[in-house]
């Protein structure tokens, strides 16, 4: 049993403890623990040439055969070293059991990482993975001003830029609810911005929640309603426009995490209208009869695969930056492609 603090979660996650194999992400900002599920199978995997040393599941493949995780935990990698098992958990498919096998033998060579949504304390997973030896619960919550910080600073650094303290001031109250979305606003923004001595105010006024998000939804949207030519349109002016192909992905993680997160709630039993309107009550009313449409499309189990394929698509073009944008534009012409069969 492990309590990880919040200010300490990045630090745990980037140095794997050997005594614990279970680490479950939960919690309301969908984009943190994607980011940070990513980050730590980077971090296990390190220069692994190995394809088989990443393995995705979902929750549903779990529940229909539960000693999958057990076996994939402790399958010996082809080429040695270390492997990352990565499940996606949602809607109400049972897999505690499975994991709680793992944890009565656990790896010797495996983490599991279980990338989950809001769980109450006291609860399921939440529950077994804050108590159990050899696990760890991490809670993803929206950004306060200092991880804020921390995060403009990151990105900052990587392209040698500065920022002007009212422009930051500014930026932080334009970020925070999702860290996906606030690290590709100021990715956005520093891309904009070179060449300039220093980020200044009007420069964070011009980009951040421009109109240039407009033309990043219309891609998603065109993507999510299997428009393939409406997507290569709307793809190649973002890319045109010196916007990076990653910004495009990260927006369609989060409009596929909402889409999921509302098809759940509606095969549960709750209402369209109000599964909508409490997960997308701020979307900008033009694109609901959309996502409307969307929703109509595709149904839980194919949401899940197609986020599994960005998802993917994410992490390879870290790995491969010379040619992220054909990878990223792949993934999303494939997801346009299934959501085309659908129709």
């Amino acid at each position: 049993m492990v309590q990880i603090k919040p200010q300490d979660a990045d630090r745990f996650l980037s140095k794997p403890d050997p005594g614990i194999r279970v680490v479950l992400l939960h919690g309301s900002d969908t984009g943190l623990i994607s980011e940070r599920a990513s980050a730590f199978a980077k971090t296990i995997l390190g220069k692994s040439d190995d394809p088989f040393a990443l393995v995705r599941l979902d929750s549903a493949e779990i529940a229909s055969d539960t000693g999958r995780l057990a076996d994939e935990a402790n399958t010996i990698a082809l080429f040695g070293g270390t492997r990352a098992i990565w499940v996606k958990v949602a809607g109400n498919r049972p897999i505690q059991a499975a994991v709680e096998a793992v944890l009565a033998n656990p790896p010797q060579d495996a983490w599991i990482i279980l990338e989950a949504g809001d769980i109450k304390k006291g609860v399921g997973l939440r529950k077994l993975c804050e108590n159990a030896r050899g696990a760890a619960a991490l809670a993803c919550y929206a950004d306060n001003d200092a991880a804020l910080d921390r995060m403009i600073d990151s990105e900052l650094q990587s392209t040698g830029l500065k920022m002007d303290p009212d422009a930051r001031t500014l930026l932080r109250g334009l970020l925070g609810a999702d860290r996906l979305a606030s690290r590709s606003e100021v990715a956005k923004l520093c891309l904009y911005a070179l060449g300039e001595a220093s980020i200044d105010v009007e420069a964070v006024r011009a980009v951040v929640g421009d109109a240039g998000a407009s033309a990043t939804d219309e891609a998603v949207d065109a993507a999510a309603l299997g428009d393939a030519n409406g997507l290569d349109k709307a793809f190649r002016r973002i890319l045109g426009s010196g916007t990076a192909a990653f910004v495009v992905a990260n927006a369609a993680l989060r409009h596929f995490q909402l889409l999921h997160r509302i098809k759940t709630a509606i095969e549960d039993g709750v209402p369209a209208s109000t599964a909508i309107e409490r997960n997308a009550g701020g979307i900008f009313f033009q694109r609901k009869g959309k996502l409307e449409q969307q929703l109509r499309i595709w149904p839980a189990d194919r949401l899940m695969a197609a986020l599994d394929r960005l998802d993917r698509a994410t992490f390879d073009s870290r790995l491969k930056a010379n040619i992220a944008d054909e990878v990223i534009g792949q993934a999303l012409l494939s997801v346009a492609m299934m959501a085309r069969v659908r129709r």
